[in-house]
């Protein structure tokens, strides 16, 4: 293969799964995180500029609570933190069976014998 068709293929292989890999890894950052620490460096950009308030100020850790099963302590960090994690997972869960379960021709991939037919065709 030359290195055309070799980018070519890892632009469309990048474009399909970057999103759902991200999020699931940063998920994961989240929950693996010790949220009773508060060193380290910080990822806000509000707080990197010095703007004194951020939105999104404990979320992270909000979610490490989660995983925990810490509510209150989830609650007390950031109030959006179970509904982000919500939204998160629907995303992640909605990129993996758009990507996995059905083609741009709304094939189910694991159907090999169809593969040539529309869903609502015989």
């Amino acid at each position: 293969m030359n290195q055309a068709k070799i980018a070519k293929k890892f632009q469309k292989y990048f474009r399909l799964h970057f999103e759902w890999i991200a999020f699931s890894v940063g998920i994961l950052a989240m929950a693996l995180m010790n949220p009773y620490t508060d060193s380290g460096a910080t990822w806000c950009l509000f707080e990197r500029m010095g703007v004194p308030f951020c939105p999104g100020h404990g979320l992270g850790h909000s979610i490490a609570f989660i995983f925990r099963g810490d509510f209150t302590n989830a609650l007390n960090a950031n109030i959006l933190g179970p509904f982000a994690l919500v939204v998160l997972l629907g995303r992640i869960t909605y990129l993996l069976k758009q990507r996995f379960l059905f083609t741009n021709d709304n094939l189910p991939l694991l159907n090999k014998k169809s593969k040539n037919k529309k869903l609502w065709q015989n």
